[in-house]
């Protein structure tokens, strides 16, 4: 049967006849939940390698749901084409195509099949998305090495709960691209993951496509929507190509563990070489260099006179340094790099011996808070200065703190002490844990467990490791960025709030107003109470 290709159909007829591969489907929602599918779409390609959208109303989806198939090819006849302007276009079309209840879908047979190809993707360069952020046209596709795994975050909001999953790709130029996960896709990704890449030492160079790009604090992120999928090492030019520029490059995946997987399999090194606060104030540093230490005590509250976060470069992760330009990173002297908020937690830790206070960056600090520093920059508006709900619900929680003397005590002559790893607190008597896997009250933001996430394969898969827990390399404090440690809470003296500074209430929810700040809010209180 005669047909056309797909750069020859338009609007003018209603009587066209296509042979196409539907390359990918999704179905649409007309509920934020997710319940309620309108709509389904397709991504059609023909044998010349065009893409176009197709897509089925509510009416007629139960003549097409069950009878289209992912992946193989299909004759479809008397449709209707048209120009009409699509925000979220999967390929680069200005037409889209529309069944209608007289379309006819006929199944082709192999041997047409074998000349259409498999996959069409809309490659977007990392470098290049913040251009197609801004036009706001289409979704995009991106290819890159997956590098870090995320655990499952569980929110509640106005439109109900939500659940989402962040994981990392870098590019051959080693920038890198957050990705964020949503509903099913968040929950899905780790275990097929894992069955894609048990028992294989490779890097795995991962596409996503169906990607809809956002900017925040001036950096680029993708996040998933209803076209989104994944394909991790198929066998395309694109991919092999991006596998060989990866010789001599780690293969390692990060997968950070869950809430239920801080402790498991983590026993000895969670009890090994126990100290109290009172332990680890009597250190000689010299001496215990490069030591870890255990330290079985609870947060009592966090030190924000320096902020609790920074503007750390995305490759390397330390802080970057302010120019009349911009910023630039003088680890990778790199003159824009690409900005992401990092965690800085100066924490005052407390047990029956005493106080002292640590530092948490990075991955550490993730682990115990289980959302990322961009996503509570994000809620309290990049405040440095005060603490989201998120952190201020550390307060009073108990954990198992590995700590060992930070690089900061041979600079600054004062004893400091740097977490590496945060382990779930074992249970005491007639008191519930508040570790990383249980809590007496779960944070804002909480999370759900996400299965054995953390661990190791059972054929010792070398690719995947705990949590990136080498602050000293990869998420060091920005330079300027000093404290010391003390047995008792320091009173942050000398350092100023930033004028402007939202001020709020609470014994020890946040971290320690300067002096002056509390001056100037008691002389509110007094000049507010003579005048009334």
């Amino acid at each position: 049967m005669e047909y056309s290709l797909l750069s020859q159909i338009n609007p003018t007829r209603h009587n066209w006849c296509i042979k196409v591969r539907v390359v990918r489907m999704w179905k649409i929602s007309g509920t934020s939940k997710g319940r309620a599918f309108t709509a389904m779409e397709l991504l059609l390609v023909d044998e010349e390698g065009v893409g176009i959208t197709a897509s089925i109303g509510q009416k007629d989806l139960t003549k097409f749901v069950d009878f289209l198939v992912e992946g193989r090819c299909y004759m479809i006849k008397k449709f209707q084409v048209s120009r009409q302007a699509r925000k979220l276009n999967a390929v680069p079309n200005s037409q889209t195509i529309f069944f209608t209840s007289w379309t006819v879908v006929e199944e082709l047979p192999t041997e047409f099949s074998a000349n259409v190809p498999l996959y069409m993707f809309n490659f977007v360069d990392f470098e290049d998305l913040d251009r197609k952020d801004r036009k706001g046209h289409g979704l995009v596709d991106v290819i890159g090495q997956l590098t870090v795994i995320h655990p499952v975050v569980q929110t509640s909001g106005l439109n109900g709960p939500s659940i989402r999953r962040s994981v990392e790709l870098r590019d051959l130029s080693d920038r890198l691209l957050p990705i964020t996960l949503w509903g099913e896709h968040a929950t899905s990704f780790e275990d097929e993951f894992l069955i894609e890449t048990i028992s294989k030492d490779e890097p795995v160079v991962i596409i996503f496509a169906g990607m809809q790009v956002k900017t925040y604090l001036g950096s680029i992120t993708c996040g998933s929507g209803s076209a989104t999928k994944w394909y991790m090492n198929i066998d395309i030019p694109e991919v092999n190509a991006f596998r060989a520029s990866l010789q001599g490059r780690s293969s390692e995946v990060l997968l950070l563990p869950g809430d239920g997987d801080a402790a498991a399999g983590a026993t000895d090194e969670a009890t090994s070489n126990r100290k109290t606060v009172s332990d680890l104030l009597s250190l000689d540093p010299h001496d215990n260099n490069g030591v870890r230490f255990t330290c079985d005590a609870k947060i009592k509250e966090i030190d924000v006179s320096n902020g609790w976060w920074y503007k750390g470069c995305s490759k390397c992760k330390r802080g970057v340094k302010a120019t009349l330009e911009g910023f630039e990173c003088t680890n990778c002297d790199d003159m824009k790099p690409m900005i992401v908020p990092s965690y800085k937690l100066n924490v005052v830790i407390e047990d029956i011996t005493g106080r002292t206070k640590i530092f948490l960056f990075g991955g550490v600090a993730e682990q115990v808070v289980r959302r990322t520093a961009a996503e509570l920059v994000e809620e309290s508006s990049s405040n440095q200065i005060l603490l989201p709900a998120s952190l201020r619900s550390l307060v009073g929680r108990r954990y198992v703190f590995q700590v060992g003397i930070s690089e900061q005590t041979f600079r600054t002559g004062q004893l400091c002490f740097q977490a590496r790893k945060v382990f779930a607190a074992p249970a005491v008597a007639g008191e519930r844990s508040s570790g990383a896997g249980s809590s007496v009250q779960d944070p804002p933001g909480g999370s759900s467990t996400t299965g054995n996430s953390g661990n190791q394969t059972g054929d010792g898969d070398s690719r995947l490791t705990n949590v990136p827990l080498d602050p000293e390399g990869a998420s060091t404090p920005p330079p300027e960025h000093h404290t010391s440690t003390a047995s008792k809470p320091s009173s942050a003296k000398g350092k100023e709030v930033p004028s402007g500074a939202p001020e709020e209430s609470g014994n020890n929810l946040l971290g320690k107003r300067s002096r002056s700040a509390r001056k100037e809010l008691n002389f509110a209180k007094k000049e507010k109470a003579s005048t009334e």
